[in-house]
């Protein structure tokens, strides 16, 4: 059984009235500890005292004060303070999905590498650090400023920091886990649309009992569940950006009624 089985699909919801998720820890470099997981979000890992360290495609890194990992869109990563004791503090931005593919639509065609560009890589640092203080005194309009700075970096990120993805050639799957990324990749651009379990596992090309055992697996989620959260998430942020009831926004989004969205 190959790597794609050991590592979970992690599904990450933005925070209100932001483009993702921010999380503050300051916690024993031991309670550091993930598992090998991955997910579509764009994140990055800043740490603010302590010493952590990464795993990205199974590639090794340590970082400490000050310094900061990019982990691209669907990169097999995992975390642990380097001295169980020592305690860690972190700032953990997760930027959604959602709110990436509006305004770069092939941005899973480009690796995010601050190492090529040494100026926006110190911007991109102070911009976290501003996320850091905005968190920590939660002022007048603090959700804002994350906001703003979150984007900043995006633009800095996308504009002074992509390279070409060489194996983005839209070419089949290698490996079981790229099976469930190209299922999954389908599931977001057609929820809004009825998906069958057979429309799914002919379109990755696997037989419906093989593909929803696989996808179980490589996901910790059942096709039918994964489905609905993508559309669970979509109706909430209809309702909530665009002030739309729950029917029209269940509707518009994939479930056949609001019942069934309720």
């Amino acid at each position: 059984m190959s790597n794609g089985y050991r590592c979970k699909y992690e599904i990450v919801t933005a925070d209100n009235n932001l483009p993702g998720k921010v999380m503050l820890y300051e916690k024993p470099g031991c309670e550091c500890f993930t598992n090998k997981h991955w997910h579509k979000n764009l994140e990055i890992d800043y740490i603010i005292s302590g010493r952590m360290w990464t795993m990205q495609n199974n590639v090794d890194k340590d970082i400490e004060d000050g310094e900061y990992v990019v982990i691209n869109s669907e990169e097999i990563h995992q975390t642990c303070g380097k001295t169980p004791d020592e305690k860690v503090k972190y700032l953990v931005v997760l930027f959604s999905y959602n709110y990436i593919k509006t305004y770069f639509k092939d941005f899973e065609n480009y690796t995010l590498d601050v190492e090529k560009n040494e100026q926006a890589k110190q911007r991109i640092a102070q911009l976290l650090k501003a996320i850091v203080f905005e968190i920590e005194n939660k002022g007048e309009f603090s959700d804002l400023k994350i906001s703003c700075a979150m984007s900043q970096i995006l633009m800095i990120l996308f504009t002074k920091c992509r390279v070409k993805n060489p194996s983005a050639s839209g070419s089949e799957p290698t490996d079981d886990l790229e099976y469930a990324k190209k299922a999954i990749d389908f599931i977001k651009e057609n929820y809004k649309e009825k998906i069958s379990l057979d429309d799914i596992s002919s379109y990755v090309g696997l037989t419906p009992t093989y593909f929803s055992r696989y996808f179980r697996q490589s996901t910790r989620k059942t096709f039918k569940n994964y489905l609905n959260l993508v559309r669970l998430e979509n109706t909430l942020l209809a309702m909530q950006n665009n002030n739309e009831s729950e029917t029209h926004a269940a509707k518009t989004n994939g479930f056949p009624s609001v019942k069934s969205f309720i």
